[in-house]
């Protein structure tokens, strides 16, 4: 089981999810970063012109990977689950793009350890869906009570302006270069040396935004929960599509694909 996991279930027998203030209790919120998930506080942000009032959430801080949804698999193998083994199938064929030489990375990205910490890609949104059911399975299983799925868009946007409901893109400012020249994000330019992806890159690359998620712009769109579609733009995306408030460049889409992945979100279980 890879680390993250297994220190997230470590810090789940030991501790619980909320104080009686519902604020997230100290200790599980400082285990829960070093295993990958960062608290998303309750507030209010603008989605699609209209001011919505979101619950606190826990959201990972990076696209899920290729180790960590390989694990995944193998659970699924190990139960003889082979039906949601087809649903949650890797599809590395997808990455035959046209006018393209892309046999290598068809054979290794998904395989190979020098990608373990790059997103994973080329999964349909059901595929997505199941790792979070099978996340929340193994938490649950510990004591935890939550509900773990994709998140929802008026979440995701939260999330995405990492506490500055002004900004445009996760960091602020309207430039997509730090005052080195260096890009912010990982999307279609001219793929120079100091872009840092020539395709994907890993999920915890260049700056986080001010709540600690990195790539909520570029490196691969990411799935919503609500709306069908995938935001955030990625790794072949143009410049417009890596603003938080952009038009879905995947609509109502649900197939794999090398330009999508996911990143969960937790919330606690009330009765």
């Amino acid at each position: 089981m890879y680390k993250a996991l297994q220190t997230l279930l470590l810090c789940v027998i030991t501790i619980g999810l909320f104080t009686s203030a519902g604020m997230p209790d100290r200790k599980f919120d400082r285990i829960c970063k070093k295993a990958g998930y960062v608290y998303i506080p309750s507030g209010a942000t603008i989605v699609d012109g209209k001011t919505v009032t979101i619950q606190g959430f826990y959201m990972s801080a990076g696209e899920i990977t290729n180790e960590q949804y390989r694990v995944f698999l193998d659970s699924l193998t190990a139960r003889g689950d082979s039906s949601k083994l087809k649903d949650a199938a890797v599809h590395s064929e997808k990455w035959r793009l046209p006018n393209s030489s892309m046999e290598a990375i068809e054979q290794q990205y998904f395989y190979h350890a020098a990608f373990d910490h790059y997103p994973v890609v080329n999964i349909s949104q059901e595929g997505a869906r199941l790792y979070c059911a099978w996340l929340e399975e193994q938490l649950q299983a510990k004591g935890l009570q939550v509900k773990v799925r994709l998140p929802l868009k008026s979440e995701w946007v939260m999330a995405a302006r990492g506490g500055h409901s002004g900004n445009i893109y996760p960091w602020s400012g309207d430039h997509l270069r730090d005052s080195k020249g260096l890009y912010l994000a990982n999307y279609k330019t001219e793929k120079s040396a100091d872009d840092g992806g020539y395709l994907t890159t890993i999920s915890k690359s260049y700056k986080p935004n001010d709540y600690g998620l990195f790539n909520m712009a570029g490196n691969v769109s990411e799935w919503i929960s609500d709306t069908g579609t995938a935001l955030g733009g990625n790794w072949w995306s143009e410049p417009e599509f890596l603003k938080i408030d952009a038009q879905p460049e995947f609509p109502m889409a649900s197939d794999p694909t090398p330009f999508i992945g996911f990143r969960p979100v937790f919330t606690a279980v009330t009765h």
